[in-house]
C-alpha cells in the first residue's frame, strides 16, 4: 500500500479521493488549512478518525508549504503525491490565481524533486482542468503556449501555466507524472449530489433566471462531464499502479455519447420548469456580449464559456486504465435530473447540512438519512416544506433508521413530469418504497399524509409496516388556489413577513414564537427556484379538486394506521368517513411536527412504530 500525500483533500474531488484511497487501505496524509474541517468530513460515526488518515496544517502558497519541521519529516516517507488543490473560482484576479496555482506548483515540485532524489517518490499525480493545451509533446514550446493563453482569464492562464511547470519539472527530474484532466465534475453516479456549484451550476443559475432562452454554441458544441466518484476511482487506480508511466488522462465521455449543448440546455430548462430554448448563439458573439455592460447585468461570467468544447479529446490512455481496473467510464445519464435538482437546491439554500444525516436517494426521491435500527421510517413533508423542515422531528426518533424525503419537484428531488402532479408524487413514492427489500414505516405530514394514505391503499401490505398520518389533508382546499397560473404569478412575491402572517392566519402555528426561523427561511429560499414554484403552484391547484380525495378509509387496516391531529387547526377537519381510524389529539396547530418535534416523536414512538 502507498503513503499518499494529497493537497485539496477536503475539496469536492479530494474528499471523494481520500475516502476511496482509505477504503483501499492506503495511508493518506492531507495538507489542510483547517484541521477542524478535515475532522468534520472524515470522522466516523463513533467520533474516531480512521487510522489511515491524518492531516497536517500548511499552505500551498507558502515556501516549504508552511510546514513545521516535524510535519515535513513525515512527508519524507510519502511515495505518491496527489496535487488536487486549488479553488474552483473562475473570477480570481491575477495575483490570487498566481498564488494558488503557479506558486503552489513550484513549492510542490521542490518537494517532489527532493523525494525523487532520495529514491522515495514513485508517482506524482496532478489533477488539472481538461481544457489545458499542454501535452508531453509541446512542453518545451512555452512561448507558444503562453501566446495561446493571452485572452484567457487569470484563473485559466495560471492553472495551465502551473500544469506546464509541473510537467517540465517532472521531465527534468525524471520521475513519473500522471496528469489527470477531469472535465466538468458533477455529482456522484448514484445520488447526483454535487457540492461544487461552479461548472454546470453556472448554466443552472442562468436557467433559473430564464437566461437560457438560446443555446451557447448550439448542437456542434458540448460540455464534457464526469462523475466525482468515477474521478476518485480513476485516481485511486493510478495510485495502485506499481510501475506508473508518465501520461495524460482525459476523464470524459466520447463526444457522440454526450448530450450536445442544445440537448443539455433543453434538459436543464425542462428540469427547472422554464421555457425551452429557442435557437442558439455563437460563442464568439456571446463572449462579446458578456464583456459589455449588458453582459455584466446578466451576471454570467464570460470565463465560463471556456468549459464548452467543440472537438474530441484523446482517450486511449484513459480507456486503457479504465479497462485494466474495470472502472465505469460513462456518465449515468439517468442521474442528470438529480444532479440538476441538487444544484438548483444548493443555489437556493447554500451548502449547509447536518453531519448526522447523509444525502442519499431512494428510487426517484432524494433523501436525508441517519443510521439506526428497525425497519426504515420514511417521512414525507407537506407543501411549503421539504426534507430539511422535518429533520428536527427525525432527530428526535432516536435510535431509529429514518429517511426524510423531498417530494418530486421540491428540495433535491427532480420533478416527475407526469400529467397529474399528485399522481406523479404517488407513483414516485411507490417506486421509492418498492426499490427497497424491507418494509417501511410511512409517516406523512399534511399533503404528505394524503400521499401516504394513497400509497398505502395501492401498495401490497408487505411493503408497508405501519402508517402514521400527521394532520392529513383529507378534503379539498380553498378554491382561491384553483388556478395554477395565478399561483405561479403570486409565489415569487411571497415575503417572509407575509408567509408568517399567512401561516398564523391558517392555523399552521398557534403563536408567532412557535414558528422556527429556519422553517420560514427554508420556505422562502425554496421559492427562489422556478422548479419549486411551478410544482407548488400545480400542487395547490390540484388540492382544490375533489377527485384527489377519493380514498377508501373503510378498507384501511386500523391496527396499522393512526391519525395524529392538532386541535388548533381552523381550516381542515377529519371527515366522518375516517371516524373508525384511531386518532390521537394534540393541542397544537397544523404544523405541529415542525413546531413541536419532540412531542410528535414521543407520540409516534408510543404508537408502536
Amino acid at each position: 500500500m502507498a503513503h499518499v500525500f494529497i493537497t485539496g483533500g477536503t475539496g469536492f474531488i479530494g474528499s471523494h479521493m481520500v475516502r476511496r484511497l482509505a477504503a483501499e487501505g492506503h495511508r493518506i496524509t492531507a495538507l489542510v488549512r483547517s484541521q477542524s474541517r478535515f475532522n468534520a468530513i472524515f470522522k466516523q460515526t463513533d467520533g474516531d478518525m480512521p487510522p489511515s488518515l491524518s492531516a497536517i496544517n500548511g499552505d500551498l502558497t507558502q515556501q516549504a508549504l508552511g510546514l513545521s519541521p516535524s510535519d515535513r519529516e513525515l512527508l519524507l516517507t510519502a511515495d505518491v503525491i496527489i496535487h488536487a488543490g486549488g479553488p474552483m473560482d473562475i473570477l480570481l484576479n491575477k495575483q490570487q490565481a498566481k498564488q494558488v496555482f503557479l506558486d503552489a506548483a513550484e513549492h510542490l515540485t521542490l518537494l517532489a524533486d527532493h523525494l525523487h532524489k532520495s529514491g522515495q517518490l514513485r508517482h506524482f499525480i496532478h489533477v488539472v482542468g481538461f481544457k489545458s493545451p499542454v501535452t508531453e509533446q509541446n512542453i518545451n514550446e512555452q512561448a507558444a503556449i503562453l501566446k495561446l493563453l493571452e485572452h484567457e482569464s487569470p484563473y485559466e492562464r495560471m492553472k495551465i501555466t502551473a500544469d506546464l511547470h509541473i510537467r517540465q519539472q517532472a521531465k527534468r527530474s525524471g520521475y513519473s507524472l500522471s496528469v489527470v484532466n477531469p472535465s466538468v465534475i458533477i455529482g456522484d453516479s448514484v445520488t447526483g449530489n454535487t457540492e461544487q456549484t461552479g461548472g454546470l451550476g453556472i448554466l443552472i443559475a442562468s436557467a433559473r433566471r430564464k437566461l437560457m432562452g438560446t443555446v451557447p454554441g448550439g448542437p456542434k458544441h458540448w460540455l464534457p462531464l464526469v462523475h466525482v466518484d468515477h474521478t476518485a476511482a480513476f485516481i485511486a487506480a493510478l495510485v495502485s499502479e506499481q510501475q506508473p508511466t508518465s501520461d495524460t488522462y482525459y476523464l470524459l465521455d466520447e463526444q457522440n455519447a454526450s448530450p450536445n449543448m442544445t440537448e443539455l440546455i433543453r434538459l436543464i430548462n425542462k428540469e427547472l420548469r422554464v421555457p425551452a430554448p429557442i435557437g442558439s448563439i455563437s460563442l464568439s458573439l456571446l463572449g462579446k456580449l458578456l464583456g459589455t455592460r449588458i453582459g455584466s447585468k446578466l451576471g454570467i461570467p464570460g470565463q465560463s464559456l471556456s468549459f464548452i468544447a467543440s472537438k474530441p479529446f484523446p482517450l486511449q490512455s484513459t480507456r486503457h486504465i479504465q479497462q485494466k481496473h474495470a472502472l465505469y467510464a460513462s456518465v449515468n445519464h439517468s442521474i442528470l435530473p438529480h444532479v440538476i435538482a441538487d444544484l438548483d437546491y444548493r443555489l437556493s439554500h447554500g451548502l449547509n447540512g447536518r453531519p448526522d444525516f447523509e444525502r442519499n436517494r431512494r428510487g426517484p426521491l432524494a433523501t436525508l438519512e441517519n443510521a439506526g435500527s428497525g425497519h426504515p421510517i420514511l417521512l414525507l413533508p407537506g407543501t411549503f416544506s421539504g426534507a430539511d423542515c422535518l429533520l428536527p422531528l427525525a432527530a428526535e426518533l432516536k435510535g431509529r433508521q429514518v429517511w426524510v424525503a423531498d417530494l418530486p419537484g421540491f428540495g433535491r428531488s427532480p420533478y416527475h413530469h407526469s400529467a397529474s402532479v399528485i399522481e406523479g408524487h404517488v407513483q414516485a413514492i411507490m417506486e421509492a418504497i418498492a426499490s427497497q427489500q424491507e418494509p417501511v414505516t410511512l409517516i406523512g405530514h399534511s399533503y404528505g399524509a394524503l400521499l401516504a394514505a394513497k400509497v398505502m391503499e395501492r401498495m401490497p401490505s408487505h411493503h408497508i409496516g405501519a402508517v402514521r398520518l400527521l394532520q392529513p389533508v383529507l378534503h379539498p382546499a380553498n378554491s382561491r388556489y384553483k388556478s395554477s397560473m395565478a399561483n405561479r404569478l403570486l409565489l415569487p412575491h411571497v415575503t417572509e413577513n407575509r408567509l408568517r402572517k399567512e401561516l398564523l392566519a391558517r392555523g399552521c402555528f398557534e403563536h408567532p414564537n412557535e414558528i422556527p426561523d429556519s422553517y420560514i427561511r427554508f420556505a422562502r429560499e425554496e421559492l427562489s427556484s422556478p422548479r419549486v414554484r411551478a410544482t407548488l403552484a400545480d400542487t395547490q391547484a390540484a388540492l382544490t379538486r375533489a377527485e384527489h380525495f377519493r380514498l377508501q378509509p373503510e378498507s384501511w387496516n386500523t391496527r396499522q394506521t393512526n391519525i395524529i391531529w392538532g386541535t388548533k387547526e381552523p381550516v381542515y377537519t377529519i371527515p366522518e368517513a375516517y371516524s373508525g381510524i384511531q386518532t390521537t389529539l394534540l393541542p397544537y396547530g397544523h404544523h405541529f411536527p415542525v413546531s413541536h418535534p419532540a412531542e410528535t416523536a414521543k407520540l409516534l414512538l408510543q404508537s408502536g412504530i
